[in-house]
Protein backbone atom coordinates (compact mmCIF):
# COMPACT_ATOMS: atom_id res chain seq x y z
CA UNK A 1 0.00 0.00 0.00
CA UNK A 2 1.30 3.45 -0.94
CA UNK A 3 2.62 5.47 1.97
CA UNK A 4 1.36 9.07 1.77
CA UNK A 5 3.84 11.66 3.00
CA UNK A 6 2.78 15.23 3.82
CA UNK A 7 5.07 18.24 4.19
CA UNK A 8 3.57 21.46 5.54
CA UNK A 9 5.12 24.53 3.94
CA UNK A 10 4.81 28.32 3.67
CA UNK A 11 4.57 30.17 0.35
CA UNK A 12 5.66 33.78 0.95
CA UNK A 13 3.77 36.65 -0.68
CA UNK A 14 6.43 39.27 -0.04
CA UNK A 15 4.42 42.21 -1.39
CA UNK A 16 1.90 41.82 1.45
CA UNK A 17 4.17 40.19 4.03
CA UNK A 18 2.04 37.04 4.36
CA UNK A 19 2.60 33.31 3.94
CA UNK A 20 0.09 31.07 2.22
CA UNK A 21 -0.11 27.87 4.26
CA UNK A 22 0.24 24.73 2.18
CA UNK A 23 0.95 21.01 2.14
CA UNK A 24 2.93 18.89 -0.32
CA UNK A 25 1.70 15.32 -0.82
CA UNK A 26 3.73 12.47 -2.28
CA UNK A 27 4.00 8.71 -1.90
CA UNK A 28 6.32 5.77 -2.34
CA UNK A 29 5.26 5.82 -6.01
CA UNK A 30 6.54 9.38 -6.48
CA UNK A 31 10.04 9.49 -8.03
CA UNK A 32 12.67 11.83 -6.63
CA UNK A 33 11.89 14.10 -9.62
CA UNK A 34 8.32 14.10 -10.88
CA UNK A 35 5.63 16.38 -12.36
CA UNK A 36 3.72 18.57 -9.91
CA UNK A 37 -0.02 19.13 -9.60
CA UNK A 38 -1.36 22.21 -7.83
CA UNK A 39 -4.87 21.81 -6.40
CA UNK A 40 -7.13 24.89 -6.47
CA UNK A 41 -10.10 24.46 -4.16
CA UNK A 42 -13.55 26.04 -4.25
CA UNK A 43 -14.47 29.20 -2.37
CA UNK A 44 -14.42 28.79 1.41
CA UNK A 45 -12.75 25.37 1.07
CA UNK A 46 -9.42 24.86 2.83
CA UNK A 47 -6.79 22.21 2.24
CA UNK A 48 -8.15 19.90 4.95
CA UNK A 49 -11.46 19.50 3.09
CA UNK A 50 -12.56 15.98 2.12
CA UNK A 51 -12.60 16.69 -1.63
CA UNK A 52 -9.16 18.29 -1.52
CA UNK A 53 -7.62 15.40 0.39
CA UNK A 54 -9.35 12.84 -1.83
CA UNK A 55 -7.69 14.10 -4.99
CA UNK A 56 -4.35 15.15 -3.51
CA UNK A 57 -3.86 11.67 -2.10
CA UNK A 58 -4.99 9.98 -5.32
CA UNK A 59 -2.59 12.00 -7.45
CA UNK A 60 0.22 11.42 -4.95
CA UNK A 61 -0.38 7.67 -5.11
CA UNK A 62 -0.22 7.94 -8.91
CA UNK A 63 3.33 9.27 -8.70
CA UNK A 64 2.98 13.06 -8.59
CA UNK A 65 3.98 15.73 -6.12
CA UNK A 66 0.76 17.53 -5.21
CA UNK A 67 0.51 20.97 -3.63
CA UNK A 68 -2.64 22.02 -1.78
CA UNK A 69 -2.79 25.39 -0.05
CA UNK A 70 -5.09 27.77 1.78
CA UNK A 71 -6.01 30.93 -0.12
CA UNK A 72 -6.08 34.29 1.61
CA UNK A 73 -9.09 34.31 3.90
CA UNK A 74 -9.17 30.50 4.07
CA UNK A 75 -7.96 27.89 6.55
CA UNK A 76 -4.71 28.64 8.32
CA UNK A 77 -3.86 31.53 6.01
CA UNK A 78 -6.91 33.43 7.32
CA UNK A 79 -5.11 33.93 10.63
CA UNK A 80 -2.88 36.44 8.80
CA UNK A 81 -5.33 37.97 6.34
CA UNK A 82 -8.73 37.91 8.02
CA UNK A 83 -11.74 36.30 6.36
CA UNK A 84 -13.11 39.01 4.06
CA UNK A 85 -12.75 36.81 0.97
CA UNK A 86 -14.74 39.02 -1.40
CA UNK A 87 -12.47 41.99 -0.69
CA UNK A 88 -9.40 39.85 -1.41
CA UNK A 89 -10.66 38.18 -4.61
CA UNK A 90 -8.25 39.86 -7.07
CA UNK A 91 -5.26 39.13 -4.82
CA UNK A 92 -6.33 35.50 -4.37
CA UNK A 93 -6.30 35.09 -8.15
CA UNK A 94 -3.01 36.94 -8.65
CA UNK A 95 -1.27 34.89 -5.92
CA UNK A 96 -1.25 32.15 -8.56
CA UNK A 97 1.95 33.53 -10.10
CA UNK A 98 3.75 33.52 -6.75
CA UNK A 99 2.79 29.88 -6.19
CA UNK A 100 4.26 28.72 -9.49
CA UNK A 101 7.38 30.81 -8.92
CA UNK A 102 7.81 29.23 -5.48
CA UNK A 103 7.63 25.71 -6.93
CA UNK A 104 10.13 26.48 -9.69
CA UNK A 105 12.60 28.26 -7.40
CA UNK A 106 12.30 26.19 -4.24
CA UNK A 107 11.37 22.74 -5.49
CA UNK A 108 13.54 22.48 -8.60
CA UNK A 109 15.26 19.42 -7.11
CA UNK A 110 11.90 17.59 -7.21
CA UNK A 111 10.31 19.16 -10.31
CA UNK A 112 10.71 17.13 -13.50
CA UNK A 113 11.38 19.24 -16.61
CA UNK A 114 9.20 22.15 -15.46
CA UNK A 115 6.08 19.98 -15.66
CA UNK A 116 3.36 21.68 -13.60
CA UNK A 117 -0.33 20.83 -13.94
CA UNK A 118 -3.31 22.58 -12.34
CA UNK A 119 -6.43 20.87 -11.01
CA UNK A 120 -9.28 23.07 -9.78
CA UNK A 121 -12.96 22.81 -8.92
CA UNK A 122 -15.57 25.59 -8.88
CA UNK A 123 -13.81 28.82 -7.87
CA UNK A 124 -10.52 26.98 -8.16
CA UNK A 125 -11.48 25.96 -11.68
CA UNK A 126 -11.94 29.64 -12.53
CA UNK A 127 -8.45 30.41 -11.23
CA UNK A 128 -7.11 27.62 -13.42
CA UNK A 129 -8.88 29.12 -16.47
CA UNK A 130 -7.77 32.70 -15.81
CA UNK A 131 -4.31 33.03 -14.29
CA UNK A 132 -3.42 29.49 -15.33
CA UNK A 133 -4.49 30.02 -18.91
CA UNK A 134 -2.24 33.03 -19.47
CA UNK A 135 0.75 31.59 -17.60
CA UNK A 136 2.70 29.29 -19.90
CA UNK A 137 4.50 27.72 -16.95
CA UNK A 138 1.25 25.83 -16.29
CA UNK A 139 1.43 23.00 -18.80
CA UNK A 140 -1.93 21.28 -18.14
CA UNK A 141 -5.22 22.82 -16.94
CA UNK A 142 -8.00 20.62 -15.53
CA UNK A 143 -11.07 22.61 -14.51
CA UNK A 144 -14.24 21.21 -12.93
CA UNK A 145 -17.52 23.12 -12.59
CA UNK A 146 -16.02 26.53 -13.33
CA UNK A 147 -17.98 29.75 -13.77
CA UNK A 148 -17.56 31.66 -17.05
CA UNK A 149 -18.42 35.14 -15.79
CA UNK A 150 -18.47 36.47 -12.21
CA UNK A 151 -20.85 39.31 -12.94
CA UNK A 152 -23.23 37.89 -10.34
CA UNK A 153 -23.12 34.95 -7.94
CA UNK A 154 -26.51 34.46 -6.36
CA UNK A 155 -27.43 37.78 -4.74
CA UNK A 156 -23.88 39.15 -4.97
CA UNK A 157 -23.14 41.71 -7.70
CA UNK A 158 -19.42 42.30 -8.17
CA UNK A 159 -17.80 45.61 -9.20
CA UNK A 160 -16.70 45.72 -12.83
CA UNK A 161 -12.98 45.96 -11.96
CA UNK A 162 -13.18 42.70 -9.99
CA UNK A 163 -15.27 40.93 -12.66
CA UNK A 164 -12.57 41.51 -15.27
CA UNK A 165 -9.85 40.15 -12.99
CA UNK A 166 -11.55 36.89 -11.97
CA UNK A 167 -13.81 35.84 -14.87
CA UNK A 168 -12.51 33.27 -17.40
CA UNK A 169 -14.54 35.18 -20.00
CA UNK A 170 -11.80 37.84 -20.13
CA UNK A 171 -8.84 35.44 -20.32
CA UNK A 172 -9.76 32.55 -22.61
CA UNK A 173 -9.07 32.53 -26.34
CA UNK A 174 -8.82 30.09 -29.21
CA UNK A 175 -5.41 28.45 -29.48
CA UNK A 176 -4.30 25.36 -31.43
CA UNK A 177 -2.67 24.01 -28.26
CA UNK A 178 -5.86 24.12 -26.15
CA UNK A 179 -6.81 20.51 -26.95
CA UNK A 180 -3.43 19.32 -25.65
CA UNK A 181 -3.56 21.52 -22.58
CA UNK A 182 -7.12 21.86 -21.25
CA UNK A 183 -9.68 19.39 -19.88
CA UNK A 184 -12.99 20.68 -18.49
CA UNK A 185 -15.99 18.99 -16.84
CA UNK A 186 -19.45 19.92 -15.59
CA UNK A 187 -22.69 18.31 -14.38
CA UNK A 188 -25.93 19.27 -16.09
CA UNK A 189 -27.79 19.39 -12.77
CA UNK A 190 -25.28 21.72 -11.06
CA UNK A 191 -27.45 24.18 -9.08
CA UNK A 192 -24.56 26.46 -8.15
CA UNK A 193 -22.84 27.03 -11.50
CA UNK A 194 -25.39 26.48 -14.31
CA UNK A 195 -24.39 24.12 -17.12
CA UNK A 196 -24.45 26.97 -19.64
CA UNK A 197 -21.11 28.08 -18.17
CA UNK A 198 -19.42 25.00 -19.60
CA UNK A 199 -20.94 25.65 -23.04
CA UNK A 200 -19.57 29.21 -23.02
CA UNK A 201 -16.09 28.10 -21.92
CA UNK A 202 -15.97 25.34 -24.53
CA UNK A 203 -17.05 27.73 -27.27
CA UNK A 204 -14.52 30.42 -26.43
CA UNK A 205 -11.67 27.90 -26.24
CA UNK A 206 -12.90 25.98 -29.33
CA UNK A 207 -12.27 22.74 -27.44
CA UNK A 208 -12.83 19.37 -29.07
CA UNK A 209 -15.56 17.10 -27.71
CA UNK A 210 -13.04 14.72 -26.14
CA UNK A 211 -11.73 17.55 -23.96
CA UNK A 212 -15.16 18.19 -22.44
CA UNK A 213 -16.57 15.79 -19.82
CA UNK A 214 -20.32 16.05 -19.24
CA UNK A 215 -22.38 14.23 -16.62
CA UNK A 216 -26.16 14.35 -16.45
CA UNK A 217 -26.09 14.23 -12.64
CA UNK A 218 -23.58 14.81 -9.88
CA UNK A 219 -24.47 18.36 -8.82
CA UNK A 220 -21.63 20.77 -8.00
CA UNK A 221 -19.45 18.18 -6.25
CA UNK A 222 -19.42 15.54 -9.01
CA UNK A 223 -20.94 13.00 -6.66
CA UNK A 224 -20.58 9.42 -7.96
CA UNK A 225 -18.20 10.62 -10.70
CA UNK A 226 -15.09 11.44 -8.68
CA UNK A 227 -13.28 8.22 -9.54
CA UNK A 228 -14.06 8.70 -13.23
CA UNK A 229 -12.83 12.31 -13.06
CA UNK A 230 -9.59 11.11 -11.52
CA UNK A 231 -9.07 8.35 -14.10
CA UNK A 232 -9.76 10.65 -17.03
CA UNK A 233 -7.48 13.29 -15.55
CA UNK A 234 -4.65 10.76 -15.21
CA UNK A 235 -5.18 9.67 -18.80
CA UNK A 236 -5.01 13.28 -19.97
CA UNK A 237 -1.91 13.99 -17.89
CA UNK A 238 -0.16 10.88 -19.19
CA UNK A 239 -0.88 11.89 -22.79
CA UNK A 240 0.15 15.52 -22.71
CA UNK A 241 2.29 16.33 -19.64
Amino acid sequence: MENIQIENIDIPIKSDNINLKGSIYYSSNTPSKAPWIVYFAGMMIHRGNYMVKLYTEKFAKAGYYVLAFDYRGHGETAKQTGKNVLKMMPQIFSDFDEILTWIIKNQSHRLLDGKIALFGRSWGGAIVLTRGFINERAKILISLGARYDYQTVGPIIFPEDIIKKVSPKYFLKKDPLNDKRILIAHCRDDPQVPFENLIQIKKQLRLSEENVIIYDSGSHTFKEHREDIFNRSIEFLNRFL
